[in-house]
Formats: structure tokens, sequence, C-alpha cells
């Protein structure tokens, strides 16, 4: 498995660099004032979100390399994912509201999904419930390798009397360490997006509302595009993984051949997503202020 996550993270890695230059020159027109407190508490929590990322960067290359067995880099993705998201959290955290100190404001109810933007929250909870139902399929028909781990091969009974294995194969073996990681980046998600939600307004106004009402979306947009990178590069790794040993067969179930063809068209399509999430972290400035953001 080494090689293909290895091919997965060199590419998005140069369509992210590629997407976040030009997101970042569209962002960032000329004319600006340069002592705008939200424009400063923009670029602080920018700042904070790019240290996620060099964090995250840093562990996953240490938690990659560190097994022998490609586990670790199938892990390095969703670590990755949660320091990103920790960035955010400190990033947030570290910028005080806009408009003074708290005061009293009309009893309102707030949710998550007053601030969550509509059309990337549904990509990424499709991305999740393709990686939970492409880790249930691949547990489900893995079996044990050569040297007895089990969960990491893929085994194919060839009648009459012929066998296969191929491996590695992302079954158990990797499926639920990955899961256990993702899981524990979507409670940090969480505990970022209850936060939004309950943090108390700066004032009464309409203009102090509008925003923090953008400044709620901004953090929204961010976390949103966090969870998407935490499920989205394991989710595109595990494709490659999968449909690569499934058109490598020579035998074995009538879906094979047809899941491994839908997994191999897809996992760029993938990258592409999980790219669109990074420059939501990474270029916050495209949010936008009145209604939800995309």
């Amino acid at each position: 498995m080494g090689g293909i996550p290895i091919t997965v993270t060199v590419l998005y890695l140069v369509a992210a660099a590629v997407a976040l230059t030009v997101a970042w020159l569209r962002g960032h027109p000329s004319r600006r004032p340069p002592n705008d407190p939200r424009q400063r508490a923009i670029r602080r929590t920018t700042r904070w979100r790019w240290v996620g990322v060099a964090v995250g960067a840093t562990l996953g290359v240490a938690v990659a390399a560190a097994d022998p067995l490609d586990l670790g880099a199938l892990l390095a993705a969703p670590v990755f994912g949660i320091c990103v998201l920790v960035g955010v959290l400190i990033g947030e955290a570290s910028v005080a509201p806009p408009g003074g100190p708290t005061r009293t404001a009309a009893l309102e109810v707030r949710t998550v999904r007053d601030y969550l933007p509509r059309r990337m929250s549904r990509a990424v909870a499709v991305a999740a419930v393709g990686l939970l139902a492409l880790l249930v399929v691949t547990s489900a028909n893995s079996g044990p390798d050569d040297a007895g781990n089990p969960g990491r091969a893929l085994e194919l009974r060839c009648p009459p009397t012929t066998a296969e294995e191929h491996g590695p194969w992302p079954g158990a073996f990797y499926s639920v360490p990955l899961a256990v990681v993702v899981l524990l980046g979507l409670v940090v998600a969480y505990v970022v997006l209850r936060n939004i939600v309950r943090r108390p307004r700066p004032g009464g106004t309409p203009d102090l509302i509008a925003v923090d009402n953008a400044s709620r979306r901004r953090t929204a947009r961010a976390v949103t595009g966090a969870v998407g990178i935490l499920v989205g590069l394991p989710l595109a790794g595990v494709a490659a993984t999968a449909s690569w040993a499934l058109l490598s067969t020579a035998c074995g179930p009538a879906w094979g051949r047809p899941v491994g063809w839908f997994l191999l068209v897809a996992w760029p399509v993938v990258i592409a997503l999980t790219v669109w999430w990074t420059t939501a972290v990474l270029v916050p400035k495209r949010a936008t202020a009145a209604g939800v953001a995309s």
C-alpha cells in the first residue's frame, strides 16, 4: 500500500498548491483598510491554520515512517486533518469577539446548521459515508496476509481449486485504526462547532450581529473544510488501493471489477474535493458574510 498513499499525497499537494495560490490571489484585493480589526482577526486565524498544517504535515510524515506495514501511511492523512482542526480551534480562540466586551442581547436560538456551508457540508457528508461504506466492504472481504496479520489481504476463491491473494488490502488491519482516528477528529470538529454556536454575542445592534455572524460562518466553513481533509485523504488512499487490488485479480466476485473501475474513477474526484476543502481552511476570506457560504 505504501506507493499508492504516496502517489495520492503528492497529487493532492500539487493540486492544493495550485488551487491555494489562485484562491489566495483572488481573495486578496489590492485596496483594503490596513487596520481593519476584522482583517487582523482573519490574518491571525489564518496563521494558526497554517501552523496546524505545518504541524500536521510533520506528524504525518513521522507517523507514516514509523510503521513498516503501511498502517502509518494510511493514518498520516487523518492525523494531518486533526492537526488542521486544532489549528482552527486555537486560531478562533486567540481572537477576541468583534465589537468590544460581551453585552446582553435578545434571546435567540442558534444551531450549527445556521452557520455551516450547505454545499460543502453535503459533499463532506457524502465523503464520510463513502469512507464508512468502503471500509465496511473491504473489511468484510479481507483475510490474513502471508505473515498472518489478520485483515491485511484480499482473499479470493477461484473455482474449481485455485485461489488468489492480493495485498496489502485495506481490510480490518487498516480500517479499524483508521476509523478510530477519524472518529477522534470528528469529536474535535464537534467541539469547535459547539463553541461557534454557544459563544455569546458581542452586542445586539444589527452591525455587530452581522459581523459576528460572518465570523461564525467563516469558522464553520474552515471546520467543514478540515473535516473534509480528515475524511477525504483517507478515502482517496483507500479507494486507490482497493481499486488496484480489485483490477489485478484474475477471478473473484462479479462485483469486483465494476467496483474497482468505479473506485479508480472516483479517487481523483475525491482528491479534487479535498483540494476545495483545503482552500476553505487556508483562504477564509472567500467565505461570505451575508448568508451561508458554499
